[in-house]
C-alpha cells in the first residue's frame, strides 16, 4: 500500500509539473564520455539528456545550461510554511524510494545493488519519522502547489534508466542518479532550512547529515562503477568546481 502511495503521488505531481513546463533553452557546447553517459562539466552536469535539464555545482536545477531555474527559488521558499517544507521532505524520501527500488532489482554490482537497498530502507525509515516528528508538533503536510519540479525531474531520470540495459552501464548510470538526487537534495535542505521553524527545522537539521552521507557514499560507489569521468565528480559539500554548496 505505501509503495502504491508513493508511485500514485509522483506520478500526479509530475504529470502537472510537465503541463506546465516550458521548452528547455538551447546549448551550445557538450562532451560524451568514452562509456556513452550523458556529458559532464567541472560547471554541472546533464540531470537527464543533452539539452533537458541542467544542475549546477551547488545543485541547483534549470531547464537547458542557462535556462530557468527550477525547483525552489528564493521566491518560493518565501511563502513556504512548516507544512510544506514537511511535504517537500517526505516528496523526496518518496522519490528516492522509487529510484532505489527500481536499482535495487537490477543493479548487478554488488555494491551499487547494496547501496541502493540501503536507499529503500533509510529513506522509508526517514520519512516515517518525519511523519511522526510533524504529527506530534501538530503539522499537517501539505504540498505547496508550485512544489513540483523535483518530482517531474526524477521521473524523467527514471525513466531515462529504464531504457538502460542491465549491466555495468545501468549500474553506473543508477549511481550518477543517486548522485544528483542527493547533491539537489542537500542544495534543497540548506536553502529551507532558514525558513524552517520548531519540529519542521529540527527534521531539516537532523536530514542534513544524513543526505550528505549519502551523497558522500553515493560518489565513492558512482567513482568504483566508472563514473567521474575526468575528474568532474561531485564532492562531499562542495560543487564540482570545489564552491561550497549553499
Amino acid at each position: 500500500m505505501q509503495h502504491r502511495t508513493i508511485h500514485c503521488l509522483i506520478v500526479a505531481t509530475a504529470a502537472a509539473a510537465m503541463a506546465c513546463a516550458t521548452q528547455p533553452q538551447p546549448v551550445t557546447t557538450t562532451t560524451t564520455t568514452s562509456s556513452g553517459d550523458v556529458a559532464l562539466s567541472p560547471a554541472g552536469m546533464w540531470m537527464d539528456s543533452v539539452g533537458g535539464t541542467w544542475m549546477d555545482a551547488s545543485g541547483a536545477v534549470y531547464r537547458g545550461r542557462g535556462g530557468m531555474m527550477m525547483g525552489l527559488g528564493p521566491n518560493e521558499i518565501a511563502s513556504m510554511s512548516n507544512a510544506n517544507i514537511v511535504a517537500h521532505l517526505t516528496m523526496g524520501d518518496s522519490l528516492e524510494i522509487a529510484l532505489s527500488q527500481a536499482g535495487a532489482a537490477r543493479a548487478q554490482n554488488q555494491a551499487v545493488r547494496d547501496f541502493a537497498q540501503r536507499m529503500v530502507t533509510e529513506h522509508t525509515q526517514h520519512m516515517q519519522m518525519g511523519q511522526q516528528m510533524a504529527s506530534q508538533a501538530g503539522i499537517s503536510p501539505m504540498p505547496m502547489p508550485a512544489d513540483t519540479a523535483d518530482a517531474m525531474m526524477a521521473t524523467r531520470m527514471m525513466n531515462r534508466l529504464s531504457n538502460v540495459p542491465a549491466g555495468a552501464a545501468y549500474d553506473r548510470q543508477l549511481m550518477r542518479a543517486e548522485v544528483m538526487m542527493h547533491q539537489h537534495m542537500l542544495h534543497e535542505l540548506n536553502a529551507v532550512r532558514p525558513q524552517a521553524s520548531g519540529a519542521a527545522q529540527q527534521l531539516v537539521d537532523q536530514t542534513i547529515p544524513v543526505v550528505q552521507q549519502h551523497l558522500t557514499d553515493a560518489q565513492a560507489i558512482w567513482k568504483q562503477v566508472g563514473g567521474s569521468a575526468n575528474g568532474n565528480n561531485m564532492r562531499g559539500g562542495r560543487g564540482m568546481n570545489g564552491s561550497t554548496s549553499p
